[in-house]
């Protein structure tokens, strides 16, 4: 007999994501002068910085009209400290630099770095780049949102995308697309082992997932991630343009609910708490997200082109969306209880957003002075 899936409420979701919200984000170095007879506490030592590559390349996210999240990861040579300073200029050649700073990325967050860049322009172009050592990153370009008075904005919207099951040619043709921003709105990635679904070809295109298993450790997740992150087409995409990402269920298993999924069996594979908290950290960590302020605004978030669009990111997986009806709970043989079917599918108690979100999304509709609304969501509608 299966064991039933914990209850797990906004509170332990938030508590699964407290290791990724202490990612480093870097703050800016400003340079100034002093009276050299104000003399300060002793400098602390200068930490020593592990030799490191960027292998997975760069990315921005979450785009302001004064702000935008910069990332990148680190590869080191042996387990340690990284120091790394960023720069964001307003020309490729980083003549013009209009902000800085330097920070330290460890193990606990995997060697990934966030950046909360402030004080630009809106609706203006820059230049981003990390430095190790002597090395230093691919250069990304990023956009703030527009403020104002607006007449268009362009959007590219992806979703779905399966590691083994063929290359990323999409994000390479993005890449080359003039868009404001890139809408990816669930299943970066696939929780599935080698040999699993849409791996039919994936090894005569050399993309067998790693690790070979399911994911279910945090260690597995940071480990998919990577992988997907040393796909070219996906680095171009990202280095292009700023993402804003939402995710699905196969971020941590299929057809999630808010205390389970169709693909966790808590007798074999462990409290799903655990495994979804696991998940998230790891989604925190390796995507340009901007980690939530608040236990009401966790994924949900808002974006304000002018006044043009309101852009209203929503969670229909895992915050409060109950359990999916499952048809063979209504069948017995070849009959099927059709009272108990159309029961279910008009109980209003059931919910897709839940309680808070809903509330979060109809103040949000409600007070919008923007032309249009609309809805990044992991939902089909017709």
């Amino acid at each position: 007999m299966k064991k039933t899936p914990p209850t797990f409420t906004r509170r332990k979701l938030i508590k699964g994501i407290s290791a990724a919200s202490l990612l480093p984000i870097l703050g800016s170095n400003l340079i100034g002068c002093s009276d050299s007879s104000d003399r300060g506490p002793a400098p602390e030592p200068p930490i020593e910085s592990v030799p490191a590559q960027f292998n997975h390349g760069v990315a921005s996210g979450d785009p302001l009209p004064d702000a935008v999240i910069l990332w990148t990861r680190l590869t080191p040579e042996r387990d340690g400290n990284v120091v790394v300073q960023w720069e964001v200029a307003t020309d490729e050649g980083f003549t013009d630099i209009v902000a800085s700073g330097s920070g330290t990325t460890t193990a606990d967050v995997d060697y990934t770095v966030k950046v909360d860049a402030g004080g630009l322009d809106p609706d203006s172009v820059y230049y981003y780049r990390f430095i190790t050592g002597d090395t230093i990153s691919p250069v990304g370009r990023t956009r703030t949102v527009p403020s104002g008075a607006l007449s268009t904005a362009t959007f590219a919207v992806v979703s779905c995308s399966n590691y083994p099951t063929g290359y990323f040619h999409v994000y390479r043709e993005i890449a080359d697309q003039q868009v404001d921003a890139v809408l990816h709105l669930g299943d970066y990635l696939y929780e599935y082992g080698k040999d699993e679904f849409g791996s039919e070809m994936a090894e005569e295109l050399g993309r067998v997932v790693e690790p070979e298993t399911e994911l279910l450790s945090l260690s597995d997740y940071r480990t998919r991630y990577a992988q997907y992150h040393t796909d070219p087409d996906l680095q171009a995409c990202h280095s292009a343009h700023p993402f804003i990402i939402v995710w699905d269920d196969h971020e941590v298993a299929n057809d999630a609910w808010r205390d389970g999924a169709d693909n966790h069996d808590p007798e074999t594979e462990g409290e799903y708490s655990e495994r979804r908290a696991a998940a998230i950290q790891a989604w925190y960590e390796w995507l340009p997200v901007r980690p939530p302020s608040s236990e009401q605004e966790i994924i949900y978030r808002r974006f304000q082109y002018g006044d043009l669009v309101d852009l209203l990111m929503l969670d229909t997986r895992h915050v409060g969306r109950d359990k999916q009806i499952d048809y063979a709970d209504y069948t017995n043989g070849d009959l099927i209880d059709v009272d108990g079917v159309r029961a279910a599918f008009g109980d209003s108690n059931r919910t897709l957003l839940g309680t808070d979100q809903r509330a979060w999304l109809k103040s949000r509709l409600t007070d919008s002075n923007a032309r249009w609304q609309v809805l990044g969501q992991q939902v089909l509608m017709a």
